[in-house]
């Protein structure tokens, strides 16, 4: 009896981590996606609704693009020069058009918000396991004084 329950109790939790993971998230539509960050932008923002409708068609479009240039990129195995420059061709159109619609206040806070997500995302996207760390830039120590 005692080896039985031993035995159990060392298999549930390899049992319990080789189970298949169920809450993979769905693809969501250019739409969807542009309604959630318009949305998010009117509450940051303060936008009125005409600037939320605005924003969203100028989202929706700039999302579509991003997914079909990607997807050229794949297919016709575009250089990294030419993704780059795409990519901040886009930004940049993106970019005119949200100052047109947005008031320059609201503009300032938007390019603010956009700079601090792209830091973050720099930060996430170097501290991956399994990186080489022979890659990883040498912390300097700091100063004491």
């Amino acid at each position: 009896m005692r080896k039985l329950f031993f035995t159990l109790m060392l298999t549930l939790p390899l049992s319990m981590v080789a189970q298949p993971h169920h809450h993979q998230g769905e693809k969501m539509s250019p739409e969807h996606q542009a309604v959630l960050k318009a949305k998010a932008l009117r509450l940051q923002l303060d936008l009125t609704e005409n600037q939320e409708g605005t924003v969203k068609n100028v989202l929706e479009n700039q999302i579509q693009t991003m997914e079909t240039h990607q997807k050229k990129a794949k297919e016709t195995k575009m250089s990294v020069y030419d993704r780059k420059l795409m990519h901040s061709e886009n930004l940049m159109a993106l970019q005119e058009q949200m100052k047109s619609i947005l008031t320059a206040e609201q503009y300032e806070t938007w390019k603010k918000t956009m700079a601090y997500k792209k830091r973050m995302a720099m930060r996430h996207r170097g501290s991956g396991k399994g990186k080489n760390p022979a890659m990883k830039k040498e912390r300097r120590p700091h100063k004491r004084g």
